[in-house]
């Protein structure tokens, strides 16, 4: 989850985080399918039992849909007797709610932006938000596109970052096709439901069922063919070209950290930086720092002496569902200038904070030549072991 507030002060924003929290922690009571007494498993369980307003409309959103998609989009996407799913539609009507219940206790703030499993409400004034490119989705790769979001929501669905789990209701067949689709909405549950059935469907099929949505614009895509709505470029911002630049790596060869992330001692998301240094400690690329407030990035005692300050305008992504906690990093062959570097050893380094939580670092070298390679550091107290593979994609 991603949650940035614009308001007159800090205190006034982390009242809006604090609302936001205790409405999301709310409806999960009622929503998660995973908790055997949460409302939604009760009522599996006893099918005669009372019934929430909230889990009301989100099993009349998903029967709406049903119904619109003519079977494609269904709360029981394994068959007729296969146990509900609201994972889409619950986390999207979460999304949708909490920002509702902020924007109502705090009508004074100027803007928030929610991203939560890369589907993004915007509220108030204007976000830019970037598309995940499905051929190059690590969280530092360069987006497919980017566009501005003003009082609506974006959700991606595809395939590419979890692999098949997207099924067609009316066959029970799973998604097979490398196909990703992005879909901007008036709220986050027509946007999931659409950007979900733009993938199960004929490309016809579902851009014509966006084009009959009110408000709604979609970006479809499959290998080497991007297919959009007809207002979808009127959301677009120009992308920044570079200059292609040849690496002295094989070819199709690049450099991946899958970092998966662990919540430590503290519930605060921990502080990251990622960076790859040559053979005599020299700084080579920066490949990922995050963290949300500068006064805490010198909590990575090491990052810091090679960091800058610099205000970039925020840009959140939208993206396909992918696990929990996994974050995966690539390395192009470039320097910070983009100047190739020579084959060599070089030594990759994880190093993370949490407020209220604890330091842990780990680095190792890895020998990139022509041939594949692979290191594994150690796991620490926020973080499981990180896998850094150099090779062929």
């Amino acid at each position: 989850m991603d949650l940035v507030v614009w308001a007159s002060s800090s205190r006034a924003a982390k009242y809006v985080c604090q609302t936001i929290l205790e409405e999301i922690d709310r409806l999960v009571s009622i929503l998660n399918v995973r908790d055997s007494t949460s409302e939604i498993s009760l009522l599996e369980a006893n099918p005669e039992r009372s019934v929430s307003r909230e889990l009301t409309e989100v099993l009349g959103a998903y029967e709406y849909w049903e119904h619109r998609t003519n079977g494609v989009f269904s709360i029981r996407p394994g068959g007729a007797n296969a146990p509900r799913n609201v994972d889409a539609l619950g986390k999207a009507y979460i999304i949708d709610e909490a920002s509702k219940a902020a924007l109502k206790a705090w009508p004074s703030i100027d803007r928030l932006m929610l991203n939560i499993g890369g589907d993004v409400v915007v509220s108030g004034g204007s976000c830019k938000i970037a598309i995940a490119d499905p051929n190059a989705w690590y969280d530092n790769a360069p987006p497919i596109a980017t566009i501005t979001l003003r009082n609506a929501a974006v959700a991606t669905s595809g395939t590419y970052a979890r692999g098949t789990h997207l099924t067609d209701a009316r066959t029970g067949e799973s998604l097979s096709a490398a196909t990703a689709a992005t879909v901007v909405a008036s709220d986050a549950i027509t946007a999931n439901a659409l950007a979900t059935t733009l993938c199960l469907a004929n490309a016809d099929e579902g851009l014509r069922l966006v084009e009959a949505t009110p408000g709604a614009e979609a970006l479809r895509i499959t290998p080497g063919v991007l297919q959009r709505t007809s207002g979808f470029p009127l959301l677009e911002r120009p992308l920044f070209a570079q200059t292609p630049v040849t690496t002295n790596w094989p070819p199709g060869y690049h450099l991946t950290v899958t970092l998966p992330l662990r919540a430590g001692r503290s519930k605060k998301r921990p502080y990251v930086a990622v960076w790859v240094e040559d053979s005599s400690g020299k700084l080579v690329r920066i490949l990922a720092v995050w963290g949300n407030k500068y006064k805490y990035y010198p909590d990575l005692s090491t990052a810091w002496s090679f960091l800058k300050r610099s205000d970039g305008q925020l840009r959140s992504v939208t993206r396909a569902t992918r696990p929990a906690g996994k974050y995966e990093l690539e390395w192009d062959g470039l320097d910070s200038e983009r100047r190739p570097v020579p084959l060599g050893v070089y030594r990759i380094t994880v190093e993370t904070n949490q407020e209220n939580g604890s330091y842990a670092k780990q680095a190792g070298m890895i020998s990139l030549g022509d041939a594949l390679a692979t290191i594994t550091l150690p796991a620490t107290t926020n973080f499981d072991e990180v896998l850094v593979r150099y090779g062929p994609r």
